[in-house]
């Protein structure tokens, strides 16, 4: 029967069909040269047809043998495709990730994280959408999404996470400020300026790690949280482009958030700066390709220095 033929008659047949030579083809296959013969007298016998013509001589192929060769070899070569992918599969080399991002990250961590995971795992595609920090935890709780990338998030008991960066946190300023002209800028010397940020609801983690930094180092100013809420942050809302630009308030942000930064505005560091950390996190029963992004995030964090401490 058909059913009782296995790999190992399909890669012997093949092995001396290629050789037509029984013991070149048992040193290649690291068996025996009788129990190479078996194998193929088993297999011509579950087929009930003669593949080969053996004489003390020379062996050669039958016609029958001529066309099993060809449907062998790709039976093995299908089954050595399917054993790779599966095995990729299983190691998260291969499949589809769905992964937010909220909008601080755009500029420098998300591109890095990006291009590692297209050149470590090619055939891994993605699906990188932008959300509000509270948005994107729960859709990653709820399974809509796979991972997600923020600052300070507050991650359900559903939720795993590991922090992958700590940046500085500076501000911006009017290029006309009386404080442009510095190199590095103290908390208290913005007094009581305005301070235009997220609003709370939509990053509370990120939020309070600001205002406590600035509350704790002698800032006394007012908060006005963003009405427009696009990725263009101050820039695009008009009451916070105006307290901006007029020298009343100031926005934080981090070096690199806008590329480039209009002429009519400067980013200045603080010292002592803030620094806010960047999580990475995914739901608990993480799949094969969630496994594989985390291990990938933790080796670009390492490789670019990202931690200032332990993670």
């Amino acid at each position: 029967m058909v059913e009782n033929i296995e790999l190992r008659h399909l890669r012997a047949f093949v092995a001396v069909a290629t050789e037509l030579n029984f013991s070149r083809a048992a040193r290649g296959l690291h068996l025996a040269q009788q129990s190479l013969s078996t194998q193929i007298q088993q297999l011509e016998r579950e087929l009930a047809v003669q593949l080969l013509v053996r004489t003390t001589r020379r062996v050669e192929l039958t016609d029958a043998g001529r066309v099993f060769l060809e449907h062998a070899r790709t039976v093995l070569e299908q089954m050595s495709t399917a054993v790779e992918r599966t095995r990729r599969v299983a190691g998260g080399e291969i499949g589809r990730l769905s992964l937010s991002y909220t909008p601080t990250l755009a500029a420098d961590t998300l591109p890095v994280l990006m291009a590692a995971v297209h050149r470590r795992c090619p055939d891994l595609s993605l699906r990188v959408s932008e959300m509000w920090q509270a948005e994107s935890v729960e859709a990653v709780r709820a399974g809509r999404l796979d991972a997600g990338l923020a600052r300070y998030p507050e991650v359900p008991a559903e939720l795993a996470s590991v922090r992958i960066r700590d940046e500085p946190l500076g501000v911006v300023l009017s290029a006309a400020h009386p404080l442009a002209g510095q190199e590095v800028l103290d908390p208290v010397q913005l007094g009581d300026a305005t301070l235009v940020i997220w609003p709370r609801d939509f990053s509370p983690g990120f939020f309070d790690r600001v205002l406590d930094a600035y509350r704790s180092h002698g800032f006394r100013g007012r908060i006005h949280e963003l009405e427009l809420l696009t990725s263009g942050s101050f820039l695009r809302d008009p009451g916070a482009l105006a307290l901006v630009s007029t020298g009343e308030g100031f926005t934080v942000a981090f070096d690199r958030q806008f590329d480039p930064l209009p002429p009519d505005f400067v980013w200045r560091p603080v010292e002592p700066a803030p620094r806010i950390a960047v999580h990475l996190y995914w739901r608990r029963e993480a799949t094969p390709a969630v496994r594989r992004l985390i291990d990938v995030t933790r080796g670009i964090s390492r490789a670019e220095g990202w931690l200032v401490g332990p993670s």
